[in-house]
């Protein structure tokens, strides 16, 4: 099945590689490791296969969960005075120029049996797992307060470069008063969402107190409104299936790696960064 989708996919040198990093793993031990800790620029595309029809029966006993200790990928605005220096700042989304896998992306994009969920290259400082922070992945349609391609993924080295996957992908349905034929997990909140704040004051703030309060109840109402409303978009959609990706894999570095799923499948690669010196993080 893997060779079979590839052929379909992609040009003879990127069959090779992917084949190739798909199955290194029996000879690592043979080979003479060569990633580190330090700077990297990582670049993933995740895709899912339309229509599918391999019949699997997915499990729904799934437990779906963020971790606590979670970066988000960050836009650079366009009215930010002072730009980021992207040799030094990490989790960075690179614009489109920087990428490596932009054709790659583009004859998934162009074959009608798949979609793009997500596709970005970003540098971090990559350490040992201990010290790894999981990056939210959030990519596809958007139901509700959801989005298709939901979860985080863990980079981190030891020997090798090891990439944790905890993603899910769901599909939903328009709720039109029908019954769900198969109960789901709740899908968790991602959290990143900004609901309006409550304006914290200082001690030394120079409001008077009524006027603290005012402006306080003020808000409160403000996000019990939007509480409301994000209820109601909820409730528009009906989860008809949720397909969890949790995988574990080592890898080299500058080496493309595919992970196959009958429905979703990964593509990323991890080249060393030189234009920064190694932190930790």
């Amino acid at each position: 099945m893997v060779y079979r989708l590839l052929q379909q996919i992609f040009s003879i040198g990127f069959i090779t590689l992917a084949v190739g990093t798909f199955y290194t793993a029996p000879s690592y031990a043979q080979s003479k490791p060569s990633n580190h800790e330090g700077w990297y620029q990582v670049e993933l595309i995740v895709f899912a296969r339309k229509n599918d029809t391999s019949q699997e029966h997915w499990p729904n006993n799934i437990k779906l969960r963020y971790p606590a200790d979670w970066v988000e990928l960050k836009e650079i605005s366009d009215t930010e005075t002072n730009a980021p220096d992207l040799t030094k700042e990490a989790f960075y989304r690179l614009s489109v120029s920087e990428r490596q896998l932009n054709a790659q992306a583009q004859k998934l994009e162009r074959n009608p049996r798949f979609q793009v969920l997500f596709h970005n290259a970003w540098r971090q400082i990559i350490t040992t797992e201990k010290m790894a922070k999981s990056i939210l992945i959030q990519g596809g349609q958007q139901f509700g307060q959801h989005q298709e391609l939901e979860g985080s993924i863990r980079l981190s080295v030891a020997t090798y470069l090891k990439l944790q996957t905890n993603l899910w992908y769901s599909q939903f349905d328009l709720n039109v008063g029908q019954e769900q034929t198969r109960q789901w997990p709740e899908l968790p909140k991602q959290p990143n969402y900004l609901a309006t704040p409550i304006a914290g004051l200082s001690l030394d703030s120079s409001l008077e107190l009524d006027q603290a309060l005012a402006i306080e109840n003020q808000q409160w109402g403000e996000s019990i409104a939007e509480a409301g409303d994000e209820a109601s978009a909820n409730n528009s959609y009906l989860t008809r299936q949720i397909i969890l990706l949790q995988q574990s894999r080592d890898m080299r570095s500058s080496e493309l790696h595919y992970i196959d799923h009958p429905v979703i499948g990964l593509i990323i690669q991890i080249t060393p960064y030189p234009g920064a010196t190694p932190a930790v993080q």
